[in-house]
């Protein structure tokens, strides 16, 4: 999986597309991504929750599923999730068997992107919700986890013993396996980033991840870039740009300033103060507490709300001033159709050149 694991030299090019499973059905998103690749797309990042972060008109698809259905439409494009979260209702020896059996079907187009979570994933399912640093330690194990099920390392590091045979014990504070083999491995590299937004989650990425992804505006996120760098440093790293640095880049387009605005609405949850923390598991209480707190103008200070593609130009390039090495453009556009066109007409063609 070059594209996702190799970053050397990497340039302005690596803008990949991002596929909302809150706000769009499985059949608009297959649409938008086999429309995105004809459109000079290369690589998806996808989210993955149980529930949305909106109620109204919103959707819950099953990201893994669709990561196959939309692999299989498409001719060469990687797909990522942004992020799948280890906390409680996913197992890592699951998730090291769902992606190995999609690396199987599509190799080296899949790559798995980890995260700590929000309570909306794990509430509804009757678990209680841990403390940051809890949730962070657990998405540190499920990592070594899945990475000692997929690629053999045998001898005893810390915690885990992988066997001659491929037999893995891991008895860690959270997760404990017992003698667990995968007897359909990857066929190639599976990358494995880390989501990042305070200074510990972006040491974890630097240690035990191929990179990290992050939400945060690109002004927000140069501390974070600075302590992922310096991490690499004192890890001996051999070149600290050989591991990727993703951005989030949430956007709304519409030749109508004021139904690009309506559109991006469907995230005004996302902004709510230490959303991420909170303990709010229910879409409806999302939605009303958003509605109360966030204005549009801080909506319109965390989306890109245009009338002109061309404005997206400016904006990534600040992404790569910072030394991102890759941007997701997440769209909330009215007419996604439409934007992947002209993104894909005015946008990319200036990078790639």
């Amino acid at each position: 999986m070059t594209a996702m694991t190799n970053v050397e030299g990497i340039s302005k090019t690596s803008i990949g597309y991002w596929a909302a499973h809150e706000q769009y059905s499985m059949r608009d998103l297959l649409q938008f991504v086999v429309e995105a690749e004809k459109n000079g797309f290369t690589t998806t990042m996808t989210s993955d929750h149980f529930h949305p972060w909106w109620h109204d008109n919103a959707y819950g698809n099953f990201a893994w599923v669709w990561i196959a259905a939309a692999a299989e439409r498409t001719k060469g494009m990687q797909y990522i999730t942004g992020v799948t979260a280890p906390i409680y209702r996913y197992h890592p020896a699951i998730i090291a068997q769902a992606f190995a059996s999609l690396d199987i079907l599509y190799p080296g187009r899949i790559g798995l992107g980890l995260g700590s979570g929000e309570a909306m994933n794990e509430v509804p399912l009757g678990f209680d919700w841990p403390r940051p640093k809890a949730r962070l330690k657990r998405m540190i194990e499920a990592a070594q986890i899945i990475s000692n099920l997929w690629y053999p390392k045998k001898g005893n590091r810390s915690k885990t013993l992988r066997d001659n045979e491929g037999f893995v014990y891991f008895n860690g504070v959270y997760f404990l396996i017992r003698n667990a083999r995968l007897y359909s491995p990857p066929t190639s590299r599976i990358p494995i980033f880390m989501a990042a937004a305070g200074p510990q989650s972006a040491k974890a990425a630097a240690t035990h991840s191929d990179g990290l992804i992050t939400f945060l505006k690109a002004k927000e996120s140069q501390r974070i870039i600075e302590i992922f760098d310096k991490a690499l440093i004192k890890k001996q790293s051999n070149n600290k740009f050989h591991k990727e640095k993703m951005a989030e880049y949430k956007v709304s387009y519409s030749d109508n300033y004021e139904q690009a605005l309506n559109s991006s609405k469907f995230w005004r949850a996302t902004l709510i103060n230490n959303v991420f923390n909170t303990s709010i598991a229910d879409p409806r209480k999302l939605e009303q507490k958003a509605k109360q707190e966030v204005s549009d103008k801080k909506l319109q200070e965390s989306v890109e709300i245009t009338d002109s593609i061309e404005d997206c130009i400016k904006s990534i390039e600040e992404y790569f001033s910072i030394g991102f090495t890759k941007v997701y453009v997440h769209s909330t556009s009215p007419n996604e159709i439409k934007f992947i066109q002209e993104f894909g007409k005015k946008v990319l063609p200036y990078f790639q050149g």
